[in-house]
């Protein structure tokens, strides 16, 4: 947050699309990033944020082609393509968490786009109609898990004169619907490879290499979820939660790669935080912009032990049948297919990490979360845990109730105590 806060203090009262188009602009960011304003709570963390300023950089500046890409759409495969991804969403965080979303927000209100949408996808909205994002080259987008996607990048691509491609991933065990996705992705990576100047061969390769990068990922991200439900170790959720760009943005890459190796290695080094937290796990994701309710926790003896969207859900790639494997691990994410099976992974969740109870929090327009939230409670409910359903934005402050969820908060963490709840007694699933 120091590090947002300086670029947003420094430039905020000359802000423009082209801000983001100046090497001047890039150079100071890469300075103040390695500055001492800038100390995150993990080594691991250096690694990720000097890639992803490279990357955005390197976006706006046009030296790659650049793919836009939703949340599921595997980085390796534009990677491993000599493209540059570019995930909307993860822009809107850093938006919020610089204050400026309800700007954005706003431009698109502006627009037409209902207050009833996904605040992510408004920002984003509100953002490319003022011309603060990189132009797209190819605009890539997977129907899962909401529509929001396809259909704000659809806009996009007609405002940015982009081709759009929507990668459409099967219901169940479909063997016909699988080929069919991995023919779809084999023809996207045709049109990136071809964008970014390679020849076939040259792609073929690339690819391997970037799956064979993902692989090495994965093998540490299973370290570090390893010593999170073996210990008390010392990496918060609220910390973890910052890495979910590292698993959807980065995968294909040495940084990624890296990122988990040093984290893995760092957790090992500092052991476990102690014993008699309140174990908690966290569903969906956080407001970028507040850390009110983290405090709330840490203040109750409270710890995040473990979060919805931050864990492997597929098996090492095929290096030598990419397309296949890749559409093998989206398909295979619980986010893919019917509210259930996304309740049954946060009940497999709850018990593989001991969790004492759970916080769901429902962020305003997402049709997906907040409408399966009931079915999850009820999953959890009937293994044990207790579960606290809270409303909020992830993105738009304006829609944070600090009192009123702070109210809810202490209540539930209150009942949670060792005088409250008995804790440690999560049942196993059947």
């Amino acid at each position: 947050m120091g590090l947002v806060e300086e670029i947003r203090d420094r430039y905020m009262d000359r802000l423009s699309p082209s801000t983001f188009r100046s090497r001047v602009f890039w150079k100071t960011v890469e300075t103040l990033a390695r500055s001492p304003i800038n100390r995150p709570q993990w080594k691991a963390d250096r690694v990720s944020l000097s890639y992803f300023i490279r990357s955005t950089r390197d976006a706006y500046l046009h030296r790659a082609p650049v793919v836009w890409s939703n949340l599921l759409v595997p980085s390796e495969l534009v990677i491993g393509s000599g493209c540059i991804p570019f995930y909307p969403e993860m822009a809107a965080a850093v938006v919020a968490s610089a204050g400026l979303a309800p700007r954005f927000i706003d431009r698109a209100g502006e627009e037409g786009f209902s207050s009833d949408a996904c605040s992510y996808h408004r920002c984003v909205l509100g953002c490319a109609l003022d011309g603060f994002l990189p132009e797209p080259d190819l605009l890539l987008t997977v129907n899962y898990p909401c529509d929001s996607a396809p259909l704000s990048f659809a806009f996009a691509a007609d405002l940015y004169g982009a081709p759009h491609r929507i990668l459409d991933v099967p219901l169940g065990d479909d063997a016909d619907g699988l080929d069919m996705l991995a023919s779809q992705m084999e023809e996207a990576a045709e049109v990136m490879v071809s964008l970014a100047g390679l020849s076939a061969d040259e792609g073929g390769e690339k690819l391997r290499q970037a799956l064979a990068l993902s692989n090495r990922a994965l093998r540490e991200m299973r370290r570090v979820e390893e010593m999170r439900r073996r210990d008390d170790c010392t990496l918060d959720g609220k910390d973890a939660m910052g890495g979910i760009s590292v698993l959807a943005g980065s995968l294909g890459s040495r940084e990624g790669a890296e990122y988990y190796r040093l984290l893995a290695e760092e957790l090992e080094r500092r052991g476990c935080a102690g014993e008699g937290a309140i174990r908690l796990m966290w569903m969906h994701l956080k407001p970028w912009y507040a850390q009110g309710i983290f405090d709330a926790l840490e203040r109750h003896g409270a710890r995040l032990v473990c979060e919805e969207y931050t864990h492997a859900t597929w098996d090492e790639l095929d290096t030598e049948r990419p397309y296949p494997s890749l559409a093998g691990k989206v398909a295979g994410h619980f986010l893919v297919g019917a509210a259930e099976r996304r309740a049954a992974h946060l009940a497999r969740l709850a018990r593989d990490y001991r969790v004492d109870g759970a916080i769901h929090y429902n962020h305003w327009g997402c049709r997906q979360s907040c409408g399966g939230a009931m079915l999850v409670k009820s999953a959890l409910q009937e293994i044990g845990v207790p579960v606290l359903t809270i409303d909020g934005d992830c993105v738009d402050e304006r829609e944070y109730q600090e009192g009123q969820l702070s109210t809810r908060l202490e209540a539930f963490l209150e009942a949670l105590s060792p005088h409250g709840h008995p804790r440690g007694q999560v049942r196993t699933l059947g």
